[in-house]
This record gives C-alpha cells, structure tokens and sequence, in this order.
C-alpha cells in the first residue's frame, strides 16, 4: 500500500502496542515533563501515528509530518498498558506540493474501553510521496 493508493474509509491494520516505561520515559524527556505513573495522552496519540506512517512505504530519510489533532481523552492509562489501535482513512486532499490524510483515530485498552478518539492529520510533501 502506497500513498496514492489510500483512499477515505481505508482502514490500517490493527495495532497493539505496549506503552512501556521506557517508552514514555523517552516521551517525558523529549518534552521535559515529570512522570506521575499514567501515560501523557499525546504519548499515546504519537505511538499510533508513527506505527501507521510506519506502514505506508516512503523513501528512506522520509518523515510524514503530523500537522494536528482534535482528541477526546477517556481515561487515563497506566504505564505498561497494551493498546490496541484503529486507525482510518477519513478524509485525502492534495494541495499541489502537498497531500496530506485526515485520519481517524479510536484507541482502546485490553478491555475494550476506549482510551482515546478523534482525528489527526498528517502532511506529506508531493516530491516525497512520489519518490
């Protein structure tokens, strides 16, 4: 699958994904936060971007730019929960230079509890797409 190939409704793979301590230790770094047991819900929102840029094909060097999100939180989540990750293509606009994919995000728990839901979207410059 490539990015000329997505279209609105394609749905990713599932995905499931500890959030490791190390994992969000990195995260509180990288923002320079304190740690408090829970996962910060942006650390959440960036493992299940990155693992479904991770499955779109792009030269290598290439990093999708992830342009902005409207989220629902639900609840907290202690660090070490595995996730399970749902992820759909809502909306493909190109723009010239630029593409970019408004993406559906609902992001549950082991229990099926949903964690997080909302939309995220992410730029691709055209000469990387088409490389």
């Amino acid at each position: 699958m490539n990015y000329e190939e997505l279209t609105p409704g394609y749905e990713f793979p599932p995905t499931s994904y500890e959030l490791s301590a190390s994992l969000v230790s990195k995260y509180v770094q990288a923002i320079d936060g304190k740690g408090n047991g829970f996962v910060p819900p942006l650390a959440i929102t960036a493992c299940a971007i990155a693992t479904m840029a991770g499955s779109i094909p792009l030269p290598p060097g290439t990093v999708a730019i992830h342009a902005s999100q409207d989220l629902e939180f639900f609840k907290k989540v202690p660090i070490g929960t595995t996730v399970d990750c749902h992820i759909k293509v809502a909306q493909k606009i190109d723009r010239g230079k630029m593409g970019m994919l408004i993406l559906k995000l609902d992001i549950l728990d082991r229990g099926k509890e949903k964690v997080q839901a909302g939309k995220a979207t992410i730029a691709l410059p055209a000469e990387e797409r088409d490389a």
